[in-house]
């Protein structure tokens, strides 16, 4: 089997994590500073922020805080940051995961809402948010890359002038985080991510990195138990604490501690790199194909792994599957839980078929993708190879 689809979940754990997700289960299984056992619970807890501290540049693990995943990460800041009648910025390749919670809240009255336009390509320009921005703008979020085209977004240029004028900024880093590095320079008072992708943790898992003063000017979106501060009926004020009630996932957050550790001893930007080289071979190999289709950027440095295609005369979830029967290659079609992107892309409402290799794909399964799909693309069927 070929695996094509690391942007929606990478497909295995590393013998490393499932190791210590084994012993883990083994020995205990408790909640973190609800007794003396759970210390061990607490302690993995730790482990985790400090990697992910690293990862992120973040001056303080306390700034680190675990939620079931970027949607709810997403939700947290949304719905605990705005307020009644503030405006909202976002772009026009936004995830579902930012789109829904900003419309609901748009439509009971409470903010106002605008999509920044984006290209064919989905590329922003950063003078249409000096452009958006009004004087209520309380929020400006951006997906650092789209899932649907895979289009690195100029993020650092974009929250700049949004600081600049008082805009909190929100990076939606679910396609990014692991695969390339992401520093304080970025400018983000929040970074949202997700385990099960580039981290190559369990799904079920993510969290945020949050600024200091983005986390004072939140409210707790979620409130109950967090083991601490117990006498008060109010939420602590603290970080991580503030964010984090109820039982949290210790075996999501031992997943992420063990991945984030490796990934950091690799090199965010050797799998960069890696990642790099292999879009850009499965790009130029699209060449030959004249029934198909490209939407998103060629360059590899202006984007990430996720390759959208239409086949011409083709309906994309058919491709999709015929690839998996015929070929035994995992792919994605339809709209990818991003409407908007398809819009600015104009693939909607068909959507695409998505490919998106990654740190565990090899040259000859981008080759033998390349030949399967010369059945649909209209190139040779046999002895494909990458033009030079």
């Amino acid at each position: 089997m070929i695996y094509a689809n690391y942007a929606a979940t990478t497909p295995a754990l590393s013998p490393g994590v499932t190791r210590e997700l084994r012993s883990y289960l083994g020995e205990t299984h408790l909640n973190a500073a609800r007794n003396f056992e759970g210390l061990e619970a607490g302690a993995i807890a730790l482990r985790a922020r400090k990697a992910l501290a690293r990862l992120f540049g973040a001056e303080s693990p306390l700034q680190v805080v675990f939620t079931s995943g970027a949607t709810a990460g997403l939700n947290l800041v949304i719905q605990g940051l705005v307020r009644p009648g503030d405006h909202v910025l976002a772009t026009m390749v936004e995830h579902n995961a930012v789109a829904r919670p900003l419309e609901a809240l748009r439509k009971t009255g409470i903010i106002t809402v605008d999509w920044l336009p984006c290209d064919a390509e989905g590329f922003l320009d950063p003078q249409q948010v000096r452009q958006g921005i009004k004087k209520n703008t309380r929020l400006l979020i951006l997906s650092h890359a789209s899932n649907v085209l895979g289009t690195l977004l100029p993020v650092a240029e974009c929250f700049s002038i949004a600081r600049e004028q008082g805009v909190f900024t929100l990076l939606d880093a679910a396609q990014t985080a692991g695969v390339i590095p992401l520093t304080r320079e970025l400018g983000a008072d929040g970074i949202v991510f997700t385990g099960h992708k580039g981290l190559g943790a369990l799904a079920g898992i993510g969290g945020l990195v949050l600024g200091e003063e983005v986390s004072q000017a939140m409210r707790p979106w979620i409130a109950g138990g967090t083991g601490s501060a117990s006498a008060s009926l109010d939420m602590p004020l603290f970080l991580p604490d503030k964010f984090e009630p109820g039982t949290q996932n210790t075996m999501g957050i031992l997943s992420l501690a063990v991945s984030v550790e490796e990934l950091l001893d690799i090199g965010v930007e050797t799998i960069r790199e890696q990642e790099k080289a292999l879009t850009s071979r499965f790009i130029s190999g699209l060449e030959a194909l004249s029934n198909v289709r490209l939407y998103g950027p060629k360059e590899p440095d202006h984007r990430t792994a996720p390759v959208s295609l239409g086949i011409q005369g083709s309906d994309p979830g058919e491709v999709a599957g015929s690839l998996f029967e015929k070929h035994r290659i995992v792919t994605r079609s339809g709209l990818h839980c991003a409407p908007l992107a398809h819009k600015t892309a104009g693939t909607y409402p068909e959507g695409t078929v998505r490919f998106s290799f990654g740190r565990g794909s090899t040259e000859a399964e981008v080759d033998s993708t390349l030949e399967a799909l010369a059945t649909y693309g209209g190139g040779p069927t046999s002895g494909f190879r990458v033009p030079v």
